[in-house]
């Protein structure tokens, strides 16, 4: 049975499967199916300070789960220096599943905090699924379809809430 070496550890495909499915993971997929998903990944190391994928660059055609470590996913504030901070991602959580699909620019910028391990999907072994095993290919993207679901409503929940605190703030200063 094939393992993941890092510098920091070794990991089982289990264990890693595991990630992959626990947390903020993909927990739609069956232990089975993450297992197939798991033939296709390659582990990396990631030193802190990394910027693993930049908002705007459609280069990083790939996705992954977080086995060990944090990082910080942000969006740049338009016209400024400015970033902001969308959230934390730690182990168990997947990041770049929409762009390893659309092959699109990315919608954010994730930098590690600290050195981090992680399984890398790439397109190439994406397209392998696909070919090798359809039925868990379905199962993966539809779950990385629930996940980017989740994401758009909490989306449009922010808006909802800046749009609330914008016309309070409207109110304000017509009185003011």
């Amino acid at each position: 049975m094939q393992s993941f070496a890092t510098e920091s550890r070794q990991w089982t495909p289990p264990e890693v499967a595991e990630m992959l499915i626990e947390g903020v993971g993909l927990g739609e997929l069956s232990p089975e199916a993450a297992m197939h998903i798991v033939e296709l990944l390659r582990t990396e190391h990631i030193a802190a300070g990394t910027v693993l994928m930049e908002e705007g660059t459609s280069a990083t055609g790939y996705m992954a789960v977080v086995l060990e470590g944090e990082a910080l996913v942000a969006n740049a504030i338009e016209g400024t220096e400015e970033a902001s901070v969308l959230g934390e991602i730690g182990p168990g959580a997947v990041y770049g599943e929409l762009g390893i699909l659309d092959g699109k620019p990315r919608s954010a910028t994730v930098t590690a905090v600290t050195d981090m391990d992680i399984a890398v999907l790439d397109r190439a072994g994406l397209s392998r699924l696909m070919d090798l095993s359809p039925g868990v290919a379905c199962s993966l993207l539809s779950a990385i379809i629930m996940r980017v679901g989740e994401r758009l409503r909490a989306t449009n929940k922010r808006v909802q809430d800046l749009a609330t605190q914008n016309i309070k703030l409207k109110e304000q200063l017509a009185i003011a």
